[in-house]
């Protein structure tokens, strides 16, 4: 795995250890209301608050994925490829379902991981 591929790996895990920060950790914040763009009286609700925080903890696992790719695999490249594509595809689909921020804020660091893992490896 090249440097730039590394390094690029590495942000799009911490940004997703972020996510999961704000989702399930902190999930009725104002830092997380203006993050989402949802009011904080919304995000008071018991219903929303299981929703994000679950959805969090999805965040938090493709961040121990790529973390765990980067740290430990022998396969980092393949794996690389695997976790920056998953998380290109749910961008894309949270950009078309929910708002198109999302392909540029999340999608975009994952697929110019993709791409240097594929274009440089």
């Amino acid at each position: 795995m090249t440097t730039l591929s590394m390094i690029l790996c590495v942000l799009v895990a911490l940004e997703h250890l972020y996510i999961f920060y704000l989702e399930s950790l902190v999930p009725n914040s104002e830092r997380t209301a203006a993050t989402f763009g949802i009011s904080a009286e919304v995000l008071k609700q018991e219903t929303i608050q299981t929703l994000i925080k679950n959805q969090g903890i999805y965040n938090l696992m493709l961040a121990v994925g790529l973390g765990y790719t980067l740290i430990f695999s022998t396969n980092k490249v393949e794996l690389g490829i695997l976790f920056t594509g998953f998380i290109s595809v749910v961008a894309i689909y949270g950009g078309v379902t929910s708002s198109k921020s999302i392909i540029l804020k999340q999608g975009l660091p994952a697929m110019l991981a993709l791409l240097s893992l594929i274009g440089f490896n």
